[in-house]
């Protein structure tokens, strides 16, 4: 079978601009299409649990604050501010944060945008923040990634270390936050399954199992930085980022987890599992393979 290959500085031209047309189209059709909308909504709930009150009932729009009590700490000092230095704030570090991300990967700027990330960064997301934290690499940065987004403790399942000692700080320094009320509010989630996008396999949950099978299978590829978008429950689009270290030279993969598609996500852990599962044994794959392995710098661990 003859293999399709692209000259370098045409696969780069053809990637880039099918993430900025998606990330143009998404932007015309998201209902906050002012920057800020999630900086405001973090500052906002962080602002009423300050006040005695219930941080999982701020609402902006049809959007509900949905995140862990650890989200309320780290926002704190973001919630000392004015709204507009807080936003303009998280906005900036989002963006300079995955900016510096990008290069220690190794990856062009223009991945700024990434739809996933570009969604992230316009919002003014806090999860921007964390993955930077996740790609530096540090235990003081798995510490504040993990309190900033509690599932950025997933990709630190190929750091246990790390994982262990964040998880019992977090464990320590968070005593005195709202766990109850947030366990009444089902999680956050129950509260947020409607408001999700729940792009996961968890929106068919038959899927569940086998996409777990399926990260086992791709381990050594980079399957902790999957399982976020892959298994999360009620997922946002803009957490397939947390893919980003693993699509490192995997263009093909890295185009089709640009689509706002729900289910891609797994869909795509399971083809990358079924493909190295036929290289395994041999069988016929090379040229797919060639297209979907990573090439160049692995994945940060």
């Amino acid at each position: 079978m003859r293999r399709l290959t692209f000259p370098p500085r045409t696969l780069e031209i053809l990637v880039a601009s099918w993430f900025v047309v998606i990330s143009a189209m998404r932007l015309s059709v998201m209902s906050a299409a002012i920057p800020g909308f999630d900086a405001k909504l973090y500052r906002t709930a962080t602002l009423t649990w300050l006040h005695g009150g219930d941080p999982w009932s701020v609402y902006d729009g049809a959007i509900r604050f949905a995140a862990p009590p650890p989200s309320l700490l780290a926002m704190l000092p973001f919630a000392l501010v004015p709204e507009t230095v807080a936003v303009v704030a998280m906005i900036g570090l989002g963006f300079f944060g995955t900016a510096w991300a990008l290069r220690r990967l190794g990856i062009p700027l223009w991945w700024l945008a990434f739809p996933p990330l570009f969604h992230g960064v316009w919002n003014g997301n806090p999860q921007t923040i964390a993955l930077a934290l996740l790609v530096q690499g540090s235990l003081a940065g798995a510490i504040v990634a993990v309190g900033i987004k509690l599932y950025a403790a997933i990709p630190l399942l190929a750091r246990w270390r790390h994982l262990v000692i964040a998880l019992a700080v977090l464990a320590v320094v968070t005593l005195i936050l709202p766990w109850q009320l947030y366990l009444d509010r089902g999680l956050g989630v129950g509260s947020h399954l409607h408001t999700a996008w729940n792009g996961s396999a968890w929106r068919i949950p038959i899927l569940v199992i086998p996409t777990l099978i399926a990260l086992w299978v791709i381990r050594r590829q980079g399957a902790e930085w999957y399982a976020v978008p892959a298994v999360f429950p009620a997922t946002q689009f803009y957490y397939v980022a947390m893919a980003m270290p693993a699509l490192v030279g995997r263009p093909i993969v890295a185009a089709l987890l640009a689509l706002p598609a729900v289910l891609m996500a797994p869909l795509v852990v399971i083809g990358l599992a079924v493909l190295e599962l036929a290289h395994q044994r041999g069988i016929g794959a090379g040229p797919l393979l060639s297209w979907t392995r990573a090439r160049g710098r692995s994945p940060a661990a």
